[in-house]
């Protein structure tokens, strides 16, 4: 495997899913916290993921976006390396299964042309209940991601979920820097697939990130997204068939992290706009979501498949309980800009 100029792979399985009628945009808008009203637009996963994909787009609106954020890892596995990461990988006796309240199995005859589109939720923080959540995170001794994803995980487990269950969710891993196409915009995330339940506590999901992380079992998926240099597109159109009639997640979770990107090239900041962000969904990972820090202000973006959520008050109730679980119910702050 080479570790330079290496060729994108990935897009096969989106060229796959759009044959499918699946669309493969992902979501990033400009939004204005006077009116909640957002002005949206979209990137093409084949392409790029989410972080170049918002970088792109930022230097559409004149941030440089330069030097995005690069993996710790400083080499490519070898192969030999990738089968000892393969059999050494942290094994869990959990089916890649979830059982939903609620689905909607002919949501496809009501979009065939586009069959995961659904009205995407935001939201914003003040500055001051940002504070308030990254101290709740410090309270709870895990990082500001971890905790997120963990009042993620709670309000749809919630609202969303038939009973207690174990399963996973989609966690991505940037692996800019041992990965280079000569493009900083492109693919490259991998990712590792979470184990959690119901009521798990923040500090059980950071050891369990962790423990994932440890294992360096991106590689494995990274090898696996990239299997269409060995089987070609056809074999990539099997393969999905196959495994997206067995494996059925949560969803995927997208933390972008702190923007803009330091540079005294930044235009001035507008105080009453900030960006927020979400990623694309299938049957299979039905939760869609995107967050950031944009000027000290925390943004959420949260999107339900059609095959879960035929209804938008449902999604609105999912993003109103995740931002009450930010805040943690134990002291209050002032929840603002809920908007569609």
């Amino acid at each position: 495997m080479e570790n330079k100029k290496q060729k994108d792979y990935i897009s096969m399985w989106f060229d796959v899913r759009k044959e499918q009628g699946i669309n493969d945009e992902m979501s990033a808008g400009l939004l204005n916290t006077e009116t909640n009203e957002v002005s949206w637009h979209t990137f093409r996963h084949r392409d790029m993921d989410g972080l170049g994909g918002f970088a792109t787009l930022l230097r559409g609106f004149g941030y440089p976006s330069r030097g995005l954020p690069t993996s710790t890892e400083k080499n490519i596995p070898s192969l030999i390396e990738l089968f000892r990461l393969m059999f050494s990988a942290p094994k869990i006796d959990v089916p890649k299964l979830i059982k939903w309240k609620k689905v909607n199995p002919g949501y496809k005859q009501l979009n065939p042309e586009n069959s995961n589109d659904a009205p995407i939720v935001s939201a914003f923080f003040s500055g001051v209940d940002t504070t308030l959540i990254k101290f709740q995170a410090k309270k709870h001794k895990v990082a500001l991601g971890v905790y997120l994803f963990w009042a993620l995980n709670k309000a749809i487990a919630d609202n969303l979920l038939e009973g207690e269950q174990e399963y996973y969710w989609f966690y991505p891993v940037n692996l800019r820097g041992p990965l280079d196409f000569g493009d900083d915009s492109r693919n490259y995330s991998s990712g590792i697939n979470v184990h959690l339940s119901n009521d798990i506590t923040p500090k059980v999901i950071q050891q369990r990130i962790k423990a994932q992380l440890k294992s360096k079992s991106y590689w494995v998926l990274w090898w696996q997204a990239n299997i269409g240099k060995i089987i070609g597109l056809g074999g990539v159109r099997w393969l999905y068939k196959v495994v997206s009639q067995r494996q059925f997640y949560a969803g995927s979770y997208s933390f972008l992290g702190s923007w803009p990107l330091k540079d005294m090239d930044n235009p001035p900041m507008n105080p009453d706009e900030v960006w927020v962000t979400c990623g694309i969904g299938t049957k299979n990972y039905p939760v869609s979501t995107g967050m950031m820090i944009w000027n000290n202000q925390l943004t959420l973006g949260l999107k339900l498949h059609p095959y879960i959520c035929s209804d938008i008050s449902l999604t609105e109730q999912c993003m109103n309980d995740w931002k009450k679980n930010l805040l943690n119910g134990h002291e209050k702050g002032t929840m603002q800009g809920i908007s569609v």
